[in-house]
């Protein structure tokens, strides 16, 4: 298998600490720039995104959500997401994180269009305000309860280190003060030391 992906994107790490929580051998992990258009990753996805997992049958599997999910069901009897199937609950705390991970691109994609002149000041602060009022949110419905690692605790983990890595102003810190008092434990994990972003 081989899987495209860019270092600094939140959504490509929760894909690769699934790779290493499961052991999966054999992945070849390809840097890909998704605003190169290369041939090469245009071949495995049209949209031209990462994460991008081509299987050896060279089939392709895009948006991070559909990989993980299959990388738990093939190699994971699906241990990470297991506590979600039909429960209704816990998939719409899997929207609320992907939410705030789309915020927290979309703040980083509005940042560099500053040095075009074009940033917005509205949209930069609902997006401020969407992470702020998505993480609180997060902190009162119990994800962080769980003694297990879960799928939704990688994408946490993935979410708040990029947050800091991209928008260290953000005091989310001060607003969520459990989820950060969370992590400096969860972090620890070798699991996201080794796909820690450079």
């Amino acid at each position: 298998m081989k899987l495209y992906y860019s270092d600094a994107s939140p959504y490509a790490r929760c894909v690769r600490v699934f790779i290493c929580y499961h052991n999966i051998k054999g992945v070849e992990e390809i840097i890909a720039n998704p605003f190169d258009n290369s041939p090469e990753l245009l071949r495995v996805n049209p949209l031209a995104k990462i994460p991008c997992l081509q299987l050896n049958d060279g089939s392709a599997l895009f948006d991070s959500e559909v990989i993980m999910r299959y990388l738990d069901a093939e190699f994971g009897q699906s241990q990470l997401f297991g506590t979600m199937v039909n429960n209704w609950s816990k998939q719409c705390h899997f929207s609320l994180l992907k939410g705030i991970f789309d915020s927290a691109v979309s703040l980083r994609q509005e940042q560099l269009r500053e040095d075009e002149g074009l940033r917005s000041a509205f949209w930069t602060s609902r997006f401020e305000q969407a992470l702020l009022r998505g993480l609180k949110e997060v902190e009162t419905i119990g994800v962080i309860a769980s003694a297990e690692l879960t799928a939704l605790q990688i994408m946490l983990v993935c979410l708040l280190e990029y947050i800091d890595f991209r928008h260290p102003d953000l005091p989310w810190r001060k607003v969520t003060s459990a989820l950060s008092l969370w992590l400096k434990d969860a972090q620890q994990a070798d699991v996201f030391v080794a796909t820690r972003p450079a």
